[in-house]
């Protein structure tokens, strides 16, 4: 038997044996004919390509899907661009195929015990069956904890599984296979003669993927602060519409508190969102609070939509004051450009590395000489950097501990109860992975931003409640397919070229977006002002901690005793050190929507 659960909110539908019983809410199609039902939740980006590959008359998304699947089975999959998660039932072979796209803002939860399959968009979709356990995986928590990456098949739930972006599960007879039809690791390596052909190679990517996110009637937004890639995203977005004679409305979070600069940051991202909508008369340019409402009413109110922890509790409020904001003005999307760092905008930084752990000295001096003369690094800086590439981490860290630069370890960024993580058997992971990704990928920039994707499931998540929350379809051209495949093609060297870090989406941007933000080297800080927020929510996180302690689960895994103790030596609103982030943006932060989700569970608020 194999069922699909109609969720709350309507995105999917169901079959029984070999009946099609379709049942689907708003946003999902549902369709079948003699050898094939599917049910597609999400958006085909390249269906006119499609139909004229199949000979189809164009208008018909179903007929498209249909067509694929006929033409070629289970690899159909491969040919579909866009945010997606889909189901077919194959008649004929009795086969089940649950399949997502790479971008991770579709999601597909399913069960698979006692010979029945049970899929659903959501988890809480699941929760419909008598029968669904709702168990929290202690594992899956201590990784996320500890900022590890999860097991791609497991959820917070034990039992419950997704389907990972870009995968497919097979099930059949009873039990199922987990297969991965999008392999980035294969991209080839894209050679060009000119600087100048990548630069307009990526600027027609990004082009045709903010493109294929604007659809006829839909009202825009945008999400618009400093940095490069959301103004990239918005000023080809203005572009576009204004070619339509429509209008694209873009919101800016910033500090209604003055805040100081920190090295390398600057703190108020308005004034350079303000030169990108300067520069676009067809913007409509808003300004958002980043405190615009109390912390935990920001948390009470994803909590009761979310299946999982919220990832960052202090940007929950001005990223919500921004979807309400949207809602109010009746927009249907939200163009985002959450990837950016790991495609269009990528850093280019694992080139030393690389070259030191292959032993390159030519090409070792070449991007040291780079580096000092275009990017301003010190001798200094770059010897940690050659340290952290060529050492392993814990010694790295011991290097820089006997130097004083007081590196961040395992238990200043978690709070995770210690005996807890012992029993879990992911202690020494994480205390090599120490919170960055980058000790797994040492000096590969491609693996290090496959792990990031691979990583980033939290963004279907958020997606779906933003969905269920606002009404609002939050979509980022910078983790199209296409947009991925060609950065991961791009050699490193274009991304710093002469030592400038992100140094091809300034070039390819040029003209389009504002000098001020091209040149600017220094990134925005989002939430600058969050300690006067927290700071006004210490007597409700205080009463947080208090209730966690009546939850078995939490003291089991929770350090509630420095949870307490931090909020006992809270330093105030005017404390700008590097040590508060750690303290109470992640350690204090995490555990605290961890300790809630927990709660939630036990309580049977799903």
């Amino acid at each position: 038997m194999a069922r699909a659960l109609q969720q709350a909110t309507g995105r999917v539908a169901g079959w029984q044996g070999d009946e099609v019983v379709l049942r689907a809410g708003d946003g999902a199609l549902c369709l079948s004919d003699a050898r094939a039902a599917i049910a597609f939740d999400g958006r085909l980006d390249n269906q006119p390509e499609l139909e004229r590959r199949l000979g189809l008359p164009p208008g018909d998304v179903g007929g498209v899907l249909l067509a694929a699947f006929h033409r070629w089975g289970a690899d159909c999959f491969t040919h579909l661009i866009g945010d997606y998660a889909c189901a077919v039932w194959d008649r004929a072979a009795r086969v089940f195929y649950l399949a997502t796209d790479p971008g991770a803002l579709r999601t597909l939860f399913f069960w698979a015990e006692r010979g029945q399959l049970l899929f659903a968009t959501e988890q809480r979709g699941l929760f419909a069956c008598p029968e669904m356990p709702r168990e929290i995986d202690r594992d899956q928590m201590a990784a996320w904890l500890c900022m590890l990456p999860r097991e791609p098949l497991r959820t917070f739930f034990r039992g419950i599984n997704r389907v990972p972006p870009g995968h497919c599960v097979r099930w059949a007879g009873g039990s199922f296979t987990l297969e991965r039809w999008w392999r980035p690791e294969d991209v080839p390596a894209l050679h060009l003669p000119r600087d100048e052909d990548y630069e307009e190679a990526l600027r027609a990517a990004l082009t045709e993927a903010v493109r294929a996110r604007i659809r006829p009637g839909e009202r825009i937004g945008s999400n618009l602060s400093g940095g490069l890639d959301s103004s990239s995203v918005t000023a080809l977005a203005a572009g576009h519409l204004a070619t339509e004679g429509r209008e694209l409305t873009s919101f800016t979070a910033a500090p209604r508190h003055p805040q100081p600069a920190r090295r390398n940051r600057f703190t108020d991202e308005w004034p350079y969102a303000a030169e990108v909508a300067a520069l676009y008369p067809n913007i409509t340019h808003v300004r958002i609070d980043n405190d615009d409402e109390p912390l935990l009413d920001a948390l009470d109110r994803r909590d009761m939509a979310s299946d999982w922890p919220v990832l960052n509790a202090t940007n929950a409020v001005w990223i919500d004051a921004i979807h309400r904001e949207a809602k109010r003005r009746r927009l249907a999307v939200l163009l985002v450009g959450a990837m950016g760092n790991m495609t269009i905008s990528y850093s280019g930084g694992e080139r030393l590395a690389g070259h030191l752990r292959r032993a390159d000295i030519g090409g070792t001096w070449r991007t040291i000489a780079d580096l000092r003369r275009g990017g301003g690094r010190s001798w200094l800086g770059l010897a940690g950097e050659a340290a952290d590439s060529l050492l392993p981490p814990r010694l790295s860290r011991r290097l820089r501990a006997a130097l004083g630069q007081n590196p961040v370890g395992l238990f200043d960024y978690t709070a995770i109860h210690p005996a807890f993580l012992r029993r879990s058997g992911l202690e020494e992971r994480a205390v090599e992975m120490a919170g960055s990704l980058r000790n797994a990928a040492r000096g590969d920039g491609r693996r290090l931003r496959l792990a990031v994707l691979d990583r980033s499931d939290h963004r279907g998540h958020h997606a779906m409640t933003t969905r269920r929350l606002f009404g609002l379809d939050v979509r980022d051209p910078t983790s199209d397919r296409r947009v991925v495949e060609l950065c991961l093609s791009i050699p490193e060297e274009q991304f710093a070229r002469g030592g400038v870090p992100r140094s091809l989406i300034r070039r390819a941007m040029r003209g389009l977006v504002p000098d001020t933000i091209l040149d600017e080297r220094r990134k925005g800080l989002q939430a600058a002002d969050w300690r006067v927020g927290f700071q006004e929510a210490l007597p409700g996180l205080r009463d947080e901690v208090a209730r966690l302690r009546g939850s078995d689960t939490a003291r089991e895994c929770l350090d509630l005793d420095r949870m307490d103790a931090l909020l006992d030596a809270w330093p105030g609103s005017d404390d700008h050190s590097e040590r508060t982030n750690v303290d109470y943006l992640c350690a204090f932060s995490r555990a605290l929507t961890a300790g809630r989700f927990i709660r939630r569970v036990e309580g049977g608020n799903f």
